[in-house]
Formats: structure tokens, sequence, C-alpha cells
């Protein structure tokens, strides 16, 4: 149910913005108008995969937000018996991701992808916490069964990867990575018509047990996208995503940690094709759903920006 949730902004705006008519010169999709990829940090170029071999492209990608602490769908805290509130009060976010993308052929691309995270945890004594580092690289491989040309709006692609653990462990209590393999499998479609853009993916990671006997919880991503070039340099749109988590597990004993959450939000995109295909994008997050069956850091609004640049 949350993920139909999320795609009603999509729905809406297309409503509100209707597919445009083709160029009555030729009926074709003007290249020049065509809204950018989207700017949250975990989600796939829709269906697509690049034209050619040999051409790549890099992106950084940014997200800062402010988390407190959440059950089940309503704000949390840790109390003493006196109830004094103990623990976390807020953690203040800032996340790197590190992409890159290659065309091994016209239709075989893989990408790859590292975050940095740094958090600084305030607790409700005044004392404050800090928490970063290099996170898990993921490297998937993209296949596009159906690619989109001047015929045909639609792409449709096939993913396969694994996530290697290239983080930093630390202790038990302030673990980034877990030095835990996981594979994943998903897929993405593209829709373009004109100056207007859908693109839907998703993907399920299964990990294995890693450091501290912990074997994170498989999860579930799915992302969605409506963009509009409202010129041939600047794009405006809606994005969501819908995440479920399964339990995690310490020793093989189950931590009843699982949790979902959707989010969804407006983006604007810059492109400058001279220069290498600039393109920077932004985008603010807000949560349109969310259990938690523990306590878990939640952002009440995040916010999201993206450099990239392709060859």
């Amino acid at each position: 149910m949350p993920f139909f949730v999320i795609l009603l902004p999509l729905f809406a705006a297309l409503l509100l913005f209707p597919p445009a008519s083709a160029s009555a010169a030729d009926g074709k999709t003007s290249v020049n108008r065509v809204p950018g990829p989207m700017v949250l940090p975990t989600a796939k170029p829709g269906g697509d995969t690049f034209p050619i071999a040999g051409l790549f492209s890099i992106k950084n990608h940014f997200t800062s937000a402010g988390a407190k602490l959440y059950k089940g769908s309503s704000r949390y805290d840790y109390k003493t018996p006196s109830g004094a509130k103990v623990g976390p009060k807020r953690g203040d976010m800032f996340v790197n991701v590190f992409k890159i993308r290659y065309a091994i052929t016209d239709r075989l691309e893989v990408n790859t992808a590292t975050p940095f995270t740094n958090t600084d945890v305030k607790n409700h004594n005044a004392d404050g916490d800090w928490m970063g580092g290099l996170g898990d690289t993921t490297i998937v491989f993209r296949y596009g069964v159906k690619k989109r040309s001047e015929d045909s709006p639609f792409a449709l692609s096939l993913d396969f990867g694994v996530t290697l653990p290239t983080g930093q462990v630390g202790d038990r209590e302030k673990y980034l990575a877990t030095n835990a393999f996981a594979a994943n499998v998903g897929g993405g479609f593209s829709w373009v018509a004109s100056n207007q853009r859908l693109d839907l993916d998703g993907a399920y990671f299964a990990y294995a047990e890693g450091a501290h006997g912990i074997k994170p919880g498989d999860f579930a991503l799915f992302h969605a996208q409506y963009a509009w070039a409202v010129t041939r340099n600047f794009d405006i749109g809606v994005e969501a995503y819908y995440r479920f988590d399964q339990q995690g597990e310490v020793h093989g004993k189950g931590q009843h940690d699982s949790f979902s959450e959707a989010y969804a939000g407006p983006k604007i995109m810059f492109k400058v094709p001279e220069l290498s295909n600039l393109m920077l994008g932004a985008g603010v997050f807000f949560p349109v759903y969310r259990h938690y069956n523990a306590p878990e850091m939640s952002p009440d609004v995040r916010y999201d920006f993206t450099i990239l640049f392709a060859f």
C-alpha cells in the first residue's frame, strides 16, 4: 500500500501536465528537451542505458538531514524510571555518495556507488557523539532489454550486482558497515515523450553475515520520478522512494528492527550540455509513510543535491 501512496504525486503531475504532442515536423522526441535523471542518491537511471559503448559519467551526491528518534510512526525518546529523557535527541546527517557509470557495450554497463557518512548525534544529556567514515561499495551490471529510440518512448533494463564490504567497521555500538557481502537484483523502466519523463526502478538486496555476528536485514527499494523539461536547460518534477527492511540478526537472533518508510517531494535540475553534459539537481523530500518496529533515527525533511558529468 505505501508504494502506491507515494506514486500519487506522480499521477497528479501527469494530469496537470499531460504528454505534449510530438514535433509537428517529424513526430520524433526532441533530444534537447529530454529531462534529466533522478536526484535521489540510491535511484537508477530508470530503464535507460548509455546509447553507445565507451560513454561514462561521474556523479557526486550530497544528502543533508536532521533526524530524530521514531518508533512506530511517532516520535520516541528513551526515558529513565523518573521520566527523564536520555539517549539520542537529534542526529545531523551528511552523506556523500560518489558514483561512476560506464558503458561496456551499447546495452551493457556497470555502475558503482560508494558513500561517505558523517553523523553528529546530540543527546538529551548535552553530550555529543560522532559517527562517520567510508561505507560499503555497491557494483551493479545493467543490461538494456529494451532501449528507448526515436520510434519508441519506452526503455527497460535488468540489474544484477553485489555490495562489497569496503566500509569502516568500528566497534559494535558505532559500526558504519558490517563486513557483510550482499547480492542484489532489480530493474528499471522509463517513458520519455517530448519534454516529459517517467522513471520507475526497484531492487532487492540479500545480505550474508558479517562482523560482530551481525547480519543486516534484507531490503527492497523502489524509486519513481515524473519530470518535465521546462526549457532545454531546466527541469522540474517530483520524486519518491519506498524502502522496506526485514529484521537484522546478531549471532542468528532476530533483532525485531524491521521498518518501512516512504519519502516524496519536488525536484529541480539545471542542465548545461556544452559543459560535459553538466547537470545540477536539488530536491526536498518529506515522509509520507514510516513505521519502525524499533527506535530509529528518521528525518522530518531531507535535502538532496547532485552534480553529474557525462563524457
